[in-house]
């Protein structure tokens, strides 16, 4: 008996390693199978800085439109930014009425240990009708005029429309800016520069 055992255990240890092989394989074609803009319908870039300044303030980023059988499901803006160490505008987005945002990620100012990400973005709503933003999203803006030292981070915002109050053919824009200074007069600016990204209801041709 032990001697048969001494023949089949090398090729029990076989059988075994030649199974695990085709499970990692067969992992691996998996996650090969995975879907890349699933559902994406079109998508928009921009990329801003205050030029109309001395502040060297930028925002970059990508606004990804996301539909499901002719409806808009979601959008989501991911930006890079880079504030000033002198600019206390910041950067701020602009959504759109008959939209809301849902979550909000941001890491700005990295790297900073006395610094909360939490703590330096602000969201803003409006109770007027049929005004153009529903909600402005503030990060790195001090509103007392001064400073908070700069630095850079990522911004992430998801919104979603209201269905009932939109229809297919609406077209909407994300405002940002960025920027600040103050005037002859002691007059004080935010969002010195800006831009509009546009987003359709509709698939693109």
């Amino acid at each position: 008996m032990k001697s048969k055992l001494k023949y089949i255990a090398p090729y029990a240890l076989i059988a075994l390693i030649v199974f695990f092989s085709w499970l990692l394989t067969h992992q691996d074609n998996k996650s090969d199978e995975s879907s890349v803009n699933d559902k994406i319908t079109h998508i928009r870039s921009f990329h801003l800085s205050s030029d109309s300044t001395k502040l060297k303030t930028v925002a970059s980023g990508t606004v990804f439109v996301k539909g499901i059988e002719g409806l808009i499901k979601d959008v989501q803006i991911i930006a890079r930014i880079e504030i000033d160490p002198a600019d206390w505008g910041g950067v701020a987005f602009y959504i759109p009425d008959k939209w809301h945002v849902s979550s909000i990620l941001n890491s700005y100012p990295e790297n900073k240990v006395q610094s909360k990400p939490t703590d330096n973005v602000s969201t803003w709503t409006t109770a007027k009708k049929d005004s153009k933003w529903n909600t402005m999203i503030e990060i790195g803006r001090n509103r007392s005029y001064k400073s908070i030292g700069g630095g850079t981070g990522t911004v992430v915002i998801n919104i979603q429309p209201d269905y009932k109050a939109i229809s297919k053919t609406d077209v909407f824009t994300i405002g940002v800016e960025v920027g600040s200074k103050e005037e002859d007069g002691g007059i004080k600016i935010m969002g010195t520069d800006s831009v509009e990204v546009p987003v359709s209801m509709s698939r693109d041709e």
